[in-house]
């Protein structure tokens, strides 16, 4: 495969529906979220599917609210939006997926 057709990949928060409201009520920014796991993942299979007529590969990075909030602690960050899209990075580079 040539490097022109290399397809970025960008990586997603993704949330298991019995986690959500812990996850929602964790995050500092969580006027952010939509109040519902439906809304949410209406939303979020939107911008999956945005994301890859527009040529992106998307991978679903997944957020458990116990691994999320020691992440943040050990990192000294407040759960937002920043860091969301921090850790769905980090994790997506330990699973060996290029950004």
């Amino acid at each position: 495969m040539r490097v022109a057709d290399a397809k970025r990949t960008v990586a997603l928060p993704w949330y298991r529906r019995e986690d959500y409201p812990d996850i929602r009520d964790m995050m500092a920014d969580r006027h952010n979220l939509a109040p519902t796991y439906g809304q949410w993942l209406a939303a979020a299979e939107n911008n999956e599917s945005v994301g890859r007529q527009a040529g992106l590969e998307i991978v679903r990075i997944m957020i458990e609210p116990s691994s999320f909030a020691r992440w943040c602690e050990a990192a000294g960050l407040e759960p937002d939006s920043a860091a969301r899209m921090r850790y769905v990075a980090e994790q997506q580079m330990q699973d060996g997926r290029e950004p």
